[in-house]
């Protein structure tokens, strides 16, 4: 696997670290609390390009597939002080809850 520059690595809407990463049709990659803010909840359309992915959307959320798993693995091998700072950041503004992964049919514990 070719490591993500860190610029690649980085969340165009929220400008962090990608954490559980989307990747769209068109190939923007956004975080999934991002995706889920910006995509599901108001245009589905990518906040970048503006390409309509409600279809691919619907889809995905249905197979559980969002995330893109190889990216996710990518960035967080290349940046895992980053990725672990964000979910600790993620798990006090969940109020400490712990945070769980849905990957297909398996349910992964987000551990880094």
């Amino acid at each position: 696997h070719i490591l993500p520059k860190r610029s690649e690595a980085r969340c165009p809407v929220c400008s962090e670290i990608l954490l559980e990463p989307v990747t769209m049709p068109c190939s923007h990659s956004v975080c999934l609390h991002c995706f889920k803010r910006t995509v599901e909840f108001t245009s589905l359309c990518c906040p970048l390009c503006r390409l309509r992915v409600s279809s691919w959307a619907r889809k995905q959320s249905r197979e559980k597939s969002l995330v893109n798993v190889e990216l996710w693995e990518m960035v967080r091998q290349s940046y895992p002080q980053r990725c672990k700072m964000r979910m600790e950041q993620r798990d006090c503004e969940t109020g400490g809850e712990e945070i769980r992964l849905e990957y297909g049919k398996q349910k992964v514990k987000a551990t880094l």
